[in-house]
């Protein structure tokens, strides 16, 4: 049995940005994760908390972390994460929402939520968190509830509940969750608010204008605050020079005090990862913090910084240096002594966009970088700023020297390649079936790979129109070559072929995946033949043309008689188009066949390696050679040849 590693983590987090790669590092046996946040989020409804109950820290990026940790494979979970997610709406009236925090059973929300489905002892503990909230609410004035995020409630409950001491009331809703990770506050607790100055001297008090507007001019530094600036100081302030700003915003500055919780886990970390997300609000106040320069320079941790994808709005004018710079800025903000990058970062990971993808986003929406610094490079887009974690996390094991690691990390993307040659009738009716495809059982990433051999039909423009899909354009390539350019883009743990024909149903995609999910196989076919005729589909596809018929009916049995006889294995389909297989083995494999032969190599050479082989049933609609069917009786001859000649190569 393999050992298990114990793996230290410690995240700089905000809140949505990191919820897959968190995902995938929770489920990591040996692996404790640590996110670090700070509460300084003052946007719309978090700033409608905080302006309800004072001092306490904006309750949003917590929230929406502790939502990631949630097992959902508990009888809790689900209910847990909906609870947290839960907004309530401007249609929410004061009669219900009291209702609602007294746990009314005829409630609409407590029904929509199946909260009378929790265990019985959270339930009760919940009915009591609630409680607190509720005595509150009736003797104070009225909060705007319309957009509030319930989980928001929840921890202002428990804030409520500890005689206002932020931090211990998050020790407790880890308690209450049921949480193996942890959720820190990076400070000791005290309620400070984020200003902001940009070049041109204006300034911004609203973190949520900082972070959701475009402005003319980049933020030139940030300041933490006891108490939000008053409409008389800005009046005043306004009128004053920029000098004058920067100064009377440094004298009414305040760096708070590390949480000791905080401190520890970065002492022992084996991993530091200053994480992507809204480097203004999420990131650059939290590196304002006391002592914690001190404490990851002293911790023998090895450091990552990794950058943004895309340019959000408070650094669509920076790039990558630039931001390096503000990091390193900050985190010396407060010191007399300053320390250079090295200390803090061992590895700089940015994103390299890929370039042949033609349904790439404008170039401009990228965060770019200068090509000669020492920067590793690795391309884990999956689109609109989103990533795949595992390819994150494989590359940060790797130079961290926790190679045993990369083993252990659960399937977390399926990449699903589909070849297209001269597809404008079915394509698009494709694409968006898989546009649609949910993987019910797994919590998978999708990325969908088109990659066209040299269309001519007008099937390109149809294609483009998917801009969340990968798009490769080859020229005058076969099916086979398709195939190979797909698998060598793809950043799946698993690797599914789909056709472009219309001929399979894309919620098969689940069957054929699901065998290796539970680690019962690592390569799956669809098979047509199993729950059906081959005579009737084949009838169905040549209809009165004898000849072919016969080809094809007596082709494919002799194909089947040959790999029994040459490979002691039986499969009902070899020709089928929907397989799925384990990434890592897919693409171990030295693949050299350019059309539907490819096909016969992937199983002859998965044979080599005495991979076992499974098949599900699929099913099938076929299309005649008139509605574009493109494989030919030739095509046959070649994947016998090949099978044969393979055998005593």
């Amino acid at each position: 049995m393999q050992k298990k590693s114990n793996i230290k983590i410690s995240l700089f987090s905000g809140g949505s940005g990191n919820d897959r790669f968190i995902n995938l590092l929770k489920n990591i046996p040996g692996v404790e994760v640590n996110i670090i946040v700070n509460g300084y989020d003052d946007g719309k409804s978090t700033g409608e908390i905080r302006k309800f109950i004072p001092g306490i820290l904006g309750p949003s990026d917590f929230r929406k972390n502790l939502s990631h940790l949630i097992d959902l494979n508990t009888r809790n979970g689900k209910i847990f994460k909906d609870l947290l997610n839960y907004r309530f709406s401007h249609k929410t009236k004061k009669k219900e929402f009291i209702s609602f925090l007294k746990l009314s059973k005829y409630n609409k929300i407590v029904q929509k939520l199946n909260l009378y489905n929790l265990s019985f002892e959270k339930f009760i503990a919940l009915k009591k968190y609630l409680n607190f909230f509720l005595n509150y609410y009736k003797n104070k004035s009225q909060i705007k509830i319309d957009d509030i995020s319930l989980g928001n409630i929840l921890i202002s409950s428990l804030f409520l509940k500890n005689n206002k001491n932020f931090n211990n009331s998050l020790n407790e809703i880890h308690f209450f969750l049921d949480l193996k990770n942890n959720v820190h506050n990076v400070t000791d607790g005290e309620n400070l608010y984020l200003v902001a100055i940009l070049e041109n001297g204006e300034i911004v008090v609203d973190e949520e204008r900082l972070v959701n507007i475009k402005h003319k001019h980049r933020v030139e530094n940030i300041f933490l605050i006891k108490k939000k600036l008053t409409k008389k100081n800005l009046t005043f302030v306004k009128k004053k020079s920029k000098e004058f700003k920067l100064s009377y915003l440094q004298k009414i500055n305040k760096y708070p005090n590390m949480n000791k919780v905080v401190a520890e886990k970065l002492l022992n970390s084996d991993i530091v990862i200053y994480g992507p997300g809204t480097q203004y609000s999420s990131l650059f106040p939290t590196y304002l913090t006391k002592d914690i320069r001190e404490k990851i320079v002293n911790s023998k941790a090895k450091k990552f910084l990794v950058t943004n994808i895309f340019l959000d709005n408070d650094i669509f004018k920076e790039n990558v240096e630039s931001i390096i710079k503000k990091f390193n800025f900050f985190f010396n903000k407060s010191k007399k002594n300053k320390i250079n990058n090295k200390k803090l970062v061992d590895y700089y990971l940015i994103n390299k966009f890929d370039t042949d993808d033609k349904n790439l986003l404008k170039k401009q929406n990228y965060l770019i970088f200068d090509k000669k610094k020492n920067f590793t490079l690795l391309d884990w887009e999956k689109g609109a700023g989103l990533h795949y974690p595992n390819w994150l996390a494989q590359k940060i094991f790797s130079l961290s020297n926790n190679n045993s690691i990369i083993q252990l990390l659960p399937k977390s993307v399926i990449s699903i390649i589909v070849p297209c040659l001269n597809e404008k009738r079915t394509i698009k009716k494709v694409l968006k079936k898989i546009q649609k495809l949910k993987i019910y059982d797994f919590n998978l990433v999708i990325e969908v790979i088109v990659v066209d051999g040299g269309s001519n039909d007008g099937t390109v423009n149809v294609i483009k129109e998917f801009k969340d899909f990968k798009f490769y354009n080859l020229k005058n390539a076969g099916k086979g070559e398709a195939i190979k350019y797909g698998i060598e883009k793809s950043k799946g743990d698993i690797i599914t072929l789909f056709p472009s024909d219309n001929e399979y149903n894309v919620d098969d995609i689940e069957k054929v995946i699901t065998p290796i999910m539970l680690n019962q196989s690592k390569a799956v076919y669809g098979s047509r033949m199993i729950k059906s005729i081959l005579e009737d589909q084949l009838g169905k596809i040549y209809k009165n043309n004898k000849i072919t018929l016969l080809l094809s009916k007596y082709g494919g049995k002799i194909i089947n008689l040959f790999i029994m006889a040459f490979y002691s294995k039986s499969i009902s389909d070899p020709f089928t188009s929907i397989k799925a297989f384990d990434a890592k083995l897919l693409k171990s494999l030295d693949l050299y066949r350019k059309g539907f032969d490819l096909d016969f190599e992937i199983f002859v050479k998965l044979h080599r390696k005495k991979c076992f082989f499974l098949e599900v049933p699929v099913h099938f609609k076929p299309r005649t050679p008139k509605q574009g069917k493109k494989i030919t009786a030739f095509d046959g001859l070649k994947c016998l040849f090949y099978l044969i000649f393979s055998k005593f190569l």
